[in-house]
Formats: C-alpha cells, sequence, structure tokens
C-alpha cells in the first residue's frame, strides 16, 4: 500500500529558478516544447466561494516565464488570489503520474491542509459543494408553505478519508512556497503513481475553504503557478 505523503522538496524543483529545461518531467521531456503536456491536458480550473476561474496551462501554469521569473507574461494570464476550495486538473489522455509540482502563494502566512481526489469523468465529480457560506440546514415546509423544521442538507463533497493523498503544509507571507506531491494511494493500483484516463479529473482540495471545516481551519487566500507533472 502506498504511503501518504506530501513531500516539500523533490527534484521537479532542483533547478526552477534556473531554467525550464533543467525540470526534469519524465516522458513530457520531448523536442516539442512540452506540446505534449499541454495537449495532455485541459484548462486548469478553480472553484472558489462564487465563482471559478479557469486557466491554460501553457499561457498561466507552466512556460518559461512562469519558470524563470515566477510571474505571467501578460496580464490576463495571471492566476487570481481566491480563497480557492478546489483546483481541477482534467486530462485529456491516459498518463501514469509519478509526481505532482505546484507553487503557492498568500498574502499572509497559512497553514493549510490538501486533499487529492480522482474521478474518471466529469459525472463522477462532486455536484453540490459546500463552500464556507453554504448553509448546513435547508427549512422543510409543508403543503402551504409554512416552515415546519430544520433538515441537514446533503452535500457530496468525498470525505478526507476517499483522498488519494493528503497532507498539510505552511506558506510564509507573500513568498512562492515550492510543493511536490508523491506516493498517490489510488484504488486498484499499488505502485504509488496517479493513473489518469482520458476526461478524467484530478480535484485538489484546500480543506481551509471548505465548509466543513470552517469551526477547524482558517480560510487560506492563495494564488498558484508552475504545475510540474512528472509522467513516466
Amino acid at each position: 500500500m502506498a504511503k501518504r505523503r506530501l513531500w516539500k522538496t523533490l527534484s521537479l524543483f532542483a533547478a526552477l529558478a534556473l531554467s525550464s529545461c533543467a525540470i526534469d518531467l519524465g516522458n513530457f521531456e520531448k523536442s516539442d516544447g512540452y506540446q505534449d503536456l499541454y495537449d495532455s491536458l485541459g484548462e486548469v480550473r478553480g472553484l472558489f466561494d462564487g465563482g471559478n476561474h479557469s486557466y491554460k496551462v501553457e499561457n498561466s501554469l507552466f512556460n518559461a516565464d512562469t519558470v524563470q521569473k515566477m510571474s505571467w507574461k501578460k496580464s490576463e494570464y495571471e492566476v487570481k488570489e481566491e480563497q480557492y476550495l478546489y483546483l481541477i486538473v482534467p486530462f485529456k489522455k491516459a498518463l501514469k503520474i509519478e509526481s505532482i509540482g505546484l507553487c503557492f502563494r498568500s498574502p499572509v502566512y497559512s497553514e493549510i491542509e490538501v486533499s487529492f481526489f480522482y474521478f474518471i469523468n466529469e459525472d463522477a465529480a462532486p455536484k453540490k459543494i459546500k463552500y464556507l457560506s453554504s448553509p448546513d440546514t435547508q427549512p422543510i415546509y409543508d403543503d402551504d408553505g409554512n416552515v415546519i423544521g430544520e433538515e441537514p442538507i446533503e452535500y457530496d463533497d468525498p470525505p478526507v478519508e476517499n483522498s488519494i493523498l493528503r497532507g498539510k503544509t505552511s506558506l510564509a507571507s507573500k513568498e512562492w512556497g515550492k510543493f511536490a506531491f508523491g506516493g498517490f494511494k489510488q484504488e486498484g493500483y499499488d505502485d504509488g503513481c496517479l493513473h489518469t484516463g482520458q476526461d478524467g479529473l484530478l480535484y485538489l482540495r484546500i480543506e481551509n475553504n471548505s465548509g466543513w471545516n470552517k469551526d477547524r481551519l482558517l480560510p487560506s487566500s492563495v494564488t498558484f503557478i508552475n504545475l510540474l507533472i512528472r509522467a513516466i
């Protein structure tokens, strides 16, 4: 059984400040300028309480500017700072992923908890998500429209126990934190890798911004950059 773990340092980031050619992304290391990587992923979506943003990997999340300058070439490519609950990575191809790297930045010191979930397609992914502002209950009405009680609302966020990886980490104020994630515990596999299929979705949940944890964790606003995927 693969151990669940969150690595703060990994060879993915060994030369991140130097050049993109120094990053080893495994099977994506081709002479195509990482076009195979771009073709393997859809737009990454960030869901937050009240809205969502979508980002093209090649513009916002991995290119020469993001790697060498830790910034974006154009303002419209910038990843907006939000209290993201889910970061969703869609896959267009079958991949065997050994590790995933991502850089986060927060305006203040933050201790965050993250969990990863994999869904085979959009139909299997959660539809009724519990955000920080989501109520716990809803009114019960009689036939005349009078409120006669309250009942719990059934949200379908997966429980953290069903995650394929989870961990805790911290972010220094206004500084990029470089994190790599590996040792996935995916049902049906025992090699520690994430096995994706066409139309599969990886959900990274920032537990601080979940309605299930509003009494336990402090909400955290973040931006993110440099999505590094090592496929083998």
